[in-house]
């Protein structure tokens, strides 16, 4: 039922699991904690109807982008003193670092971000991580809170949003999808489940995705039959 460092890693997180990957350092007293799921839409296929699958995962075995079941992240804002609390990991020491458990030294260290911006991060890949004590009133929770990833999809985007292009894409740098005409978006949020297992149902929120039909099109030039074909992915 404790929470334990390095005990999960991306690599073998599986469907129904989360992991705490790391903390990142804030220009504030705060840091950021970052959660990772591998999580199923429930429309991905459902627009195809029975008996059909997106090819596409499958066109691209090889490309990182394309890997069916890729892990899906979010973050969150956090007084580390607090978080440390419910954790309750002995010896942790979000706020300095260097600490050492279990023959391992936990220290922050320097990465570079998405864009380009060094940022400190320290690793600590805690699998199922789970509330212990409640930091409101330092007392051990009588029944322990799993942290959980929730994926929240809207069609209103911040104006960070639209000024980024953070829209939902078919892969990484694909076009985008579109509900209903619109960009897609993500509210993705950290919660708590008081169901600790791999099996509850998440309330997440998805948007179905516009159907790009198949079309054809085809012209008589001078006698010769021109063939156009334009085929989107679903």
């Amino acid at each position: 039922m404790a929470n334990q460092l390095s005990s999960g890693s991306l690599d073998t997180l599986k469907v129904g699991q989360t992991l705490l990957t790391k903390v990142i350092k804030t220009k504030t007293n705060k840091i950021q904690i970052e959660i990772a799921e591998r999580v199923v839409n429930p429309n991905s296929t459902s627009s195809l109807g029975d008996g059909f699958e997106n090819a596409l995962a499958m066109f691209n075995a090889s490309d990182e982008n394309f890997k069916a079941g890729k892990a899906r992240m979010t973050w969150s804002s956090t007084v580390p003193e607090d978080f440390e609390i419910l954790l309750n990991v002995d010896e942790l020491d979000l706020v300095n670092g260097g600490f050492t458990i279990g023959g391992k030294t936990y220290d922050y260290e320097y990465e570079m971000d998405s864009k380009g911006r060094e940022k400190e991060v320290m690793y600590l890949n805690i699998l199922n991580p789970k509330a212990i004590i409640d930091p409101t009133t330092a007392e051990v929770l009588e029944n322990p809170k799993r942290l959980r990833l929730r994926i929240v999809e809207t069609v209103d985007g911040t104006d960070w949003d639209q000024e980024n292009n953070k829209y939902k894409t078919r892969g990484k740098g694909g076009d985008p999808v579109l509900h209903n005409g619109n960009y897609i978006y993500f509210r993705n949020q950290v919660v708590f489940s008081q169901d600790l297992s791999d099996n509850v149902k998440v309330p997440h929120i998805f948007l179905a995705s516009d159907v790009t039909s198949v079309t054809s099109k085809v012209e008589v030039v001078e006698d010769e039959v021109v063939s156009e074909m334009d085929i989107s992915m679903l």
